[in-house]
């Protein structure tokens, strides 16, 4: 029998965290190497840092009550041959 534990697409969540806090810190970077940081990029970084947290916090709520032990997909592949 082949399970998948519920707790994989927890981890595939975190992965694409990691993946969106490198892009904003290469934005952040690039911001300032380059030289352009206005008021307006100032205020556009601060809102994407405003909005993706409140995405996060509002997940995290979310997600608080879920029971990850469980099995999202169970396969009995043991009866797929029988001829």
């Amino acid at each position: 029998m082949f399970t998948i534990p519920l707790y994989v697409i927890l981890l595939l969540y975190f992965v694409c965290l990691a993946v969106i806090a490198s892009f904003y810190l290469v934005f952040v970077y690039h911001l300032i190497t380059t030289a352009s940081f206005t008021a307006i990029s100032a205020f556009v970084v601060i809102l994407i840092f405003a909005i993706t947290a409140v995405v996060v916090y509002f997940t995290f709520q979310l997600l608080a009550e879920v029971d990850w032990s469980l099995l999202m997909v169970e396969f009995n592949y043991s009866n797929w041959f029988n001829f």
